[in-house]
C-alpha cells in the first residue's frame, strides 16, 4: 500500500468501534437510557435546588443594598448635623473671643479705676445712697461678665461633646457600611458562582435529556432493524443525478439483520456511550458482499480494526466501506458496477462472529446508510 493510500484510508475510517455481541447491546442501551433517565431528573432536582438558593441569595443582597441605602443616608444625615455644629462652634469661639476682648477692656479700665483710688471717688460722692449704688453696679458688672464668660464655656463645652457624639456614631456607622459592603461583596460573589453553577448543571442537564432522546430514538430503530431481514428485496433501477440521487435507493451490500445501528449507542461491557459511523449487519458466513453503486476500488486488504475491507470511491465525492470480510473478489484499481461482488461476509478483525461492517461517507463525513439504502 502507498503512504497516500494509507492517509486516504485512515482519514476515511478514523478510530474502529467497539465492537457489539448480539442484542446484549440493545439490553445496555436499555439500561443506559433508565440510568440517563435517573440522572436527567437528578440535574432537574439540582439545578431546581440551585436556583432556590440563588433566589434566598437575591433576597439577601436586595435586603443587605436596601440597609446599605438606610446607613447611607445616616452617615450623610450626621454630617449635616456635624457641619451644623462646627458652624455653630465657629461661631460660639467668634462670640466668645469678642466677650474676653470686651471683658478683657474692661477689666483694663478697672485696673486703672483702681490706680485712681476708686475707693477715694466714691468716698468724695456726697450722697452715701449713691455710692453703694455705684459699688453695686460694678458688682453687677463683674458678676455679669463672669457669668457670660461661664455661659460662653458651658455652651462651648457642649458643642464639644455634641460633635464628639455625632463623630462616634458616624464612625460606628462607617464600620457597618465597610462591613455591610464586605457581606455584599461576598454575596455578589456566591451569587456569581451560584449563576456559574447553575448554568453548568442546567448544560449537563439539557445535554443527558438529549440524549435520552437520542438513546431511546436509537432504541427504537435497533429494535425495529433487529427483527428485519433487510437485502432480500429488489432494488429499484438507479436514478440519474449520480450518486447523490440515489438517497433512499441503494441496495443493500448484503442481506441480513441490522445489530448496530448509525449514531450513538452503548457499549454492553462498560455502558459508555460510543458513537457508530455505519452498521453492523449480522450475515451468514460466506455470504456475498455487493457494491450498492458504481465506483473504483481505492482500497482492498486488511486494516486493524476491520479485517479485512473494501473501500470504493463514487462519483461526487462518495465513499463506501465494506470491512471483516472472508476474502476479496475485486483489487485496488478495479472499476466495479452497481451490484458488483466484492467479496464475502467473514469474521476477520471482529470478536463476535461473522458479520459485515458497512458505513457510507460524503467525503470525510460519515452519513447514515439507513437513510440511503432502500427500505424493503
Amino acid at each position: 500500500m502507498t503512504r497516500a493510500l494509507l492517509l486516504l484510508v485512515l482519514t476515511l475510517l478514523g478510530q474502529p468501534d467497539t465492537p457489539r455481541r448480539g442484542t446484549e447491546a440493545w439490553r445496555a442501551m436499555k439500561k443506559r437510557i433508565a440510568y440517563d433517565r435517573v440522572r436527567a431528573k437528578y440535574l432537574r432536582d439540582e439545578e431546581a435546588s440551585i436556583l432556590k438558593g440563588l433566589q434566598r441569595i437575591e433576597s439577601n443582597l436586595d435586603r443587605r443594598r436596601k440597609e446599605m441605602q438606610k446607613l447611607e443616608r445616616e452617615i450623610a444625615g450626621l454630617d449635616v448635623r456635624l457641619a451644623s455644629l462646627e458652624d455653630q462652634r465657629r461661631f460660639s469661639k467668634a462670640a466668645l473671643a469678642e466677650f474676653r476682648r470686651q471683658a478683657g477692656q474692661r477689666s483694663a479700665a478697672m485696673i486703672r479705676l483702681r490706680r485712681t483710688s476708686i475707693g477715694r471717688i466714691v468716698d468724695r460722692m456726697r450722697d452715701p445712697v449713691e455710692a453703694q449704688q455705684l459699688r453695686e453696679r460694678f458688682r453687677f458688672v463683674l458678676r455679669h461678665d463672669a457669668g457670660l464668660l461661664k455661659g460662653a464655656r458651658v455652651a462651648d463645652a457642649a458643642v464639644v461633646e455634641a460633635e464628639e457624639g455625632l463623630a462616634e456614631k458616624r464612625a460606628s456607622r462607617a464600620v457597618a457600611r465597610a462591613k455591610l459592603e464586605t457581606e455584599i461583596e461576598e454575596e455578589a460573589l456566591l451569587e456569581e458562582e451560584r449563576k456559574a453553577l447553575a448554568d453548568a448543571v442546567r448544560t449537563e442537564r439539557v445535554a443527558a435529556e438529549r440524549l435520552v432522546r437520542e438513546l431511546v430514538s436509537a432504541s427504537r430503530r435497533l429494535e425495529d432493524e433487529m427483527t428485519r431481514i433487510r437485502g432480500d428485496a429488489p432494488a429499484p433501477e438507479p436514478a440519474r443525478g449520480g450518486f447523490r440521487a440515489q438517497r433512499g435507493r441503494l441496495p443493500w451490500p448484503a442481506a441480513g439483520r441490522v445489530e448496530v445501528t448509525f449514531g450513538k449507542r452503548v457499549d454492553p461491557g462498560s455502558g459508555v456511550v460510543l458513537v457508530s459511523n455505519g452498521l453492523d449487519l449480522r450475515a451468514p458466513q460466506s455470504a456475498e458482499v455487493r457494491a450498492v453503486y458504481e465506483g473504483r476500488v481505492v482500497y482492498a486488504g486488511p486494516f486493524e480494526g476491520f479485517g479485512r475491507m473494501v473501500i470504493l470511491s463514487h462519483p461526487g465525492g462518495f465513499f463506501s466501506l465494506y470491512a471483516h470480510l472472508e476474502s476479496f473478489a475485486v483489487r485496488v484499481g478495479h472499476d466495479v458496477a452497481q451490484f458488483q461482488l466484492l467479496g464475502f461476509v467473514g469474521d476477520t478483525g471482529s470478536t463476535k462472529g461473522a458479520y459485515l461492517y458497512f458505513e457510507l461517507r460524503n467525503g470525510r463525513t460519515p452519513v447514515d446508510p439507513l437513510r440511503w439504502l432502500v427500505n424493503d
